[in-house]
């Protein structure tokens, strides 16, 4: 059987080429639920449409790639594209674009196991304040009426940006019983380190065994 190996060039020209298309010189531009992140969206679709394999959208407004494997037992891989303002180059989309690449080895073929990429909506925060609002949504946490009134600095309120893209919030958590139908069996997402540990011990790269936990609060002054 021959060897399948990752064309990690491939990748780093797909993730050169996504910002070009969506950065500034300050950085990555592509803020959930705006024109840009949307760009991203429909270039991505381009990439995904080179393998004729679906691409769908959830209740949330999650993409989902489905490579059916020999087993329905599946092993989802992914990020987002989404990016906070001014951000990394590398920052959630390399997830993606590995992942991207993790379905082009295996193209032609049927993996022994379902592949699922995903790409998640709204996993920062950075506009609305909310974040991993689309994966909240799939996993079933997300509390509809705790997000409703959310509004950005310019004043558009998350029910309006949510709906120019398609999605109901009202109907999100409908992405909840979307993927439970899902024979999910592991996640699996790469990603940068935002630290210094790897770099300094010279390791390529490492597994997370554990995390902390992130509390935001609110305070409004009157």
């Amino acid at each position: 059987m021959r060897e399948r190996t990752m064309n990690a060039e491939r990748v780093i020209a797909d993730l050169r080429e996504l910002a070009s298309r969506t950065s500034t010189p300050e950085g990555a531009q592509r803020l959930a639920w705006g024109p840009l992140w949307r760009d991203a969206r429909d270039w991505f679709k381009g990439r995904i449409a080179e393998l004729g394999l679906p691409i769908e959208t959830d209740s949330a407004g999650n993409n989902w790639v489905t490579m059916a494997g020999a087993s329905p037992k599946t092993v989802i891989v992914g990020s987002h594209l989404y990016s906070v303002p001014n951000g990394g180059w590398l920052d959630g989309c390399l997830g993606v674009m590995a992942a991207l690449e993790a379905l082009r080895m295996h193209a032609g073929t049927r993996p022994p196991v379902t592949l699922k990429l995903v790409d998640w909506a709204d996993e920062e925060g950075a506009r609305f304040g909310r974040s991993l609002l689309g994966s909240a949504a799939a996993a079933g946490s997300l509390k509809v009426e705790e997000v409703r009134e959310l509004t950005d600095r310019q004043g558009t309120r998350l029910v309006d940006a949510l709906a120019e893209n398609g999605v109901a919030l009202d109907r999100m958590l409908d992405a909840h019983r979307e993927l439970k139908a899902i024979d999910a069996r592991a996640y699996l997402e790469l990603h940068i380190e935002q630290g210094p540990v790897l770099e300094s011990m010279r390791k390529p790269t490492g597994v997370v065994i554990g995390t902390f936990g992130v509390e935001r609060n609110m305070l409004r002054f009157t």
